[in-house]
């Protein structure tokens, strides 16, 4: 019930915020193919919308943790943490604003160009009817942000987005604005836990698949990462 209830709570809060923000993330991701539970929104903001949603997510009972320009080992820029705990659980939402830069490859991409390459979905949880129309960021822009990152849940997700039709072409012109070896290393981390046994059981879990089609999962997303690294490295 509680695990409802937060997921809710986030989705409401993404109907009453003003529709000036890209969706990123966990919640991002689950409005394409394999819904997965989430109660952390990670939303990208223009610096001028800043003070707006401060006083959105203050009013709703979300209290500011940290307002920063380097945040751990995975982003850069000025990001802003907010939470609520329910029952002593939190949800946080985290607002990057004016862009999202990954810590791992120092690449950044501004709120202009991830509104260029977004689009309006039905966001969702995984364990509720509920859903919010907002701004995502499009399937190749997700993939290409946890490229960058990287993070065991960011391979769950690249793993997941690869299940529909993609644009390798736009994925790659994302990608290129990266350092082209660090990608490689990315690419070579996500290839190595494909190959990986028990990537099946945390995989399957965290979506909630089942076999067969978690085995077409696992074979499109070894075609494309593999058709991905040989357009970054040159190969044959």
């Amino acid at each position: 019930m509680k695990i409802k209830e937060r997921e809710n709570i986030c989705l409401d809060l993404l109907r009453k915020l003003p529709q000036k923000f890209v969706l990123i993330g966990g919640y991002a991701a689950s409005s394409f193919d394999f819904p997965r539970f989430s109660v952390d929104l990670d939303l990208v903001i223009r610096p001028r919308d800043a003070k707006e949603f401060s006083k959105i997510l203050e009013r709703e009972g979300f209290r500011l943790l940290m307002d920063s320009g380097h945040f751990a080992d995975f982003y850069k820029g000025r990001m802003m943490r907010f939470a609520k705990k329910i029952d002593a659980l939190p949800i946080t939402v985290d607002l990057f604003v004016g862009m999202v830069q990954a810590g791992q490859t120092d690449t950044a991409y501004s709120f202009d160009y991830l509104w260029k390459n977004s689009e309006a979905r039905k966001v969702v949880g995984s364990g509720v009817k509920d859903y919010a129309e907002v701004r995502v960021a499009d399937r190749e822009m997700l993939i290409a942000l946890k490229m960058n990152s990287m993070r065991m849940a960011d391979q769950r997700d690249i793993i997941s987005l690869f299940n529909g039709k993609i644009d390798p072409a736009k994925i790659l012109t994302h990608l290129k604005r990266a350092p082209k070896e660090k990608i490689l290393g990315n690419i070579a981390t996500i290839s190595a836990t494909l190959q990986k046994p028990e990537s099946r059981d945390s995989i399957k879990g965290v979506f909630g698949i089942a076999d067969q089609v978690y085995k077409k999962l696992i074979e499109k997303a070894k075609k494309e990462i593999l058709s991905i690294r040989q357009e970054l490295s040159g190969d044959e």
